[in-house]
């Protein structure tokens, strides 16, 4: 069966995608086809928050919330969501007109609310503009730099104020967990929390763990959390570090913009009780005092580079996930005679560093922005149906075709 994009003459915009037998596609061909499919996605979310949005004005949030979980069959905090994103974009029709072309997600059209909704920062044609040049979690983190200390605490007092955390048990016996925290005791869980997976993930032959386990990442975060709230396992809570930066006035010596390395500025009320406790460092480091520049003389990232990789990246280069859950990469691999300087170093979350390491993905950059690109020569011959590739102008015959095997300890 052929796969095709066509226009939906019944309406005059979107696109009907056909019906395809997917295990006959190229690589490209699925690409292109998980692309037009997420545009059409987005246009039907775009449809049903318009239609939630009306439901919305004429009925109010609540019986809408309670007629989507009732006919669409989401949860009850999905349903209040939804039907609240849809109230908050009334304001914003260039923002739904985007949406609804297939042109951003669900996701951007979120933070557009939140972030729009502020009178200084309503800049809406410029929100949209970047919104559609980046994934969601990237445009979130350069939004992030639009909010103020001096209107930060209200938010955060919100935050606050809805806090919640929920534990429940399914019907074979398994729990999950979910929590949503304000800005700033999240940000101290997740420093806690990835302290303790880093221990997992760099422990050697503790209680039987060792970095050389098959366990994934997510294995190891869900024994690290376990380990972390109740205390038992084979690890001790890790001792954490919250790192704040702030520029320093050097006529008026004083501290200027305290900010957390994702950013996000510290609330005002909550500065003082940040700084009783911290311990100042300064974000120039020399060779008499923390090196940036280490050559060849050694593999690992120092301290002083760590610290310097979270304030200049501000997390995961690629797709933002928390600084202290990165990785330092060498850009030019120290296995291929590449430096551990810090121009030649890059945060990455242990995903993304896999992508590369494991997957064949290449870093770039263009304009200081660095991002992951998939290989540059994919394999793009059709699979059969048994999942082995056919090569063109020869017989058809059959290989194995299986990922490579993740490397327990990235060596760069």
């Amino acid at each position: 069966m052929e796969f095709t994009v066509e226009p939906d003459r019944s309406n005059g915009s979107g696109v009907c995608i056909a019906d395809a037998d997917v295990a006959a596609l190229s690589d490209d061909e699925l690409v292109e086809r998980m692309a037009a499919l997420g545009r059409e996605r987005s246009r039907v979310e775009a449809m049903l928050a318009e239609t939630a949005g009306e439901l919305h004005r004429r009925d109010g949030g609540r019986a809408t919330a309670a007629m989507m979980r009732e006919r669409l069959h989401v949860s009850s905090r999905q349903a209040i969501a939804d039907t609240e994103l849809a109230a908050s974009l009334g304001p914003f029709p260039a923002t739904m007109e985007a949406w609804r072309a297939g042109q951003i997600t669900a996701g951007h059209a979120r933070v557009i609310a939140r972030v729009a909704a502020d009178p200084d920062h309503a800049d809406e044609a410029a929100l949209l503009e970047m919104a559609r040049g980046y994934p969601v979690d990237m445009f979130a983190r350069m939004t992030r730099h639009y909010m103020k200390p001096g209107t930060s605490s209200q938010e955060r007092n919100r935050q606050h104020e809805n806090r919640w955390a929920s534990l429940v048990q399914d019907p074979d016996g398994s729990w999950r967990l979910s929590a949503y925290f304000d800005a700033d005791n999240g940000k101290r869980v997740s420093v806690a929390f990835n302290a303790m997976v880093r221990t997992y993930r760099n422990g050697v032959a503790v209680n039987g763990i060792d970095r050389y386990s098959k366990d994934t990442l997510q294995h190891r975060r869900a024994d690290a959390l376990a380990n972390l709230i109740t205390g038992e396992g084979p690890h001790r809570r890790p001792k954490t570090t919250l790192l704040l930066i702030a520029d320093y006035d050097t006529v008026a010596r004083e501290l200027h913009n305290l900010r957390y390395d994702d950013g996000l500025p510290v609330a005002a009320d909550q500065i003082a009780k940040l700084a009783a406790n911290a311990n100042i460092l300064p974000a120039v480091f020399n060779a008499d005092g923390d090196p940036l520049w280490l050559g060849r003389a050694q593999r690992d990232a120092s301290l002083g580079q760590r610290i310097a990789l979270a304030a200049r990246d501000g997390g995961c280069a690629n797709c933002a996930a928390p600084a202290e859950g990165g990785e330092p990469h060498h850009i030019e691999w120290f296995s291929r005679g590449g430096r551990t300087d810090i121009d030649n170093l890059a945060l990455l979350c242990e995903r993304c560093h896999h992508l590369i390491h494991d997957d064949g993905w290449q870093l770039h950059s263009d304009d200081s922005q660095l991002t992951l690109r998939p290989p540059t020569q994919p394999m793009t011959q059709p699979r059969s149906r048994s999942g082995t590739r056919h090569r063109a102008g020869h017989n058809s015959h059959s290989h194995s075709h299986t990922p490579p095997d993740r490397n327990p300890v990235l060596r760069t």
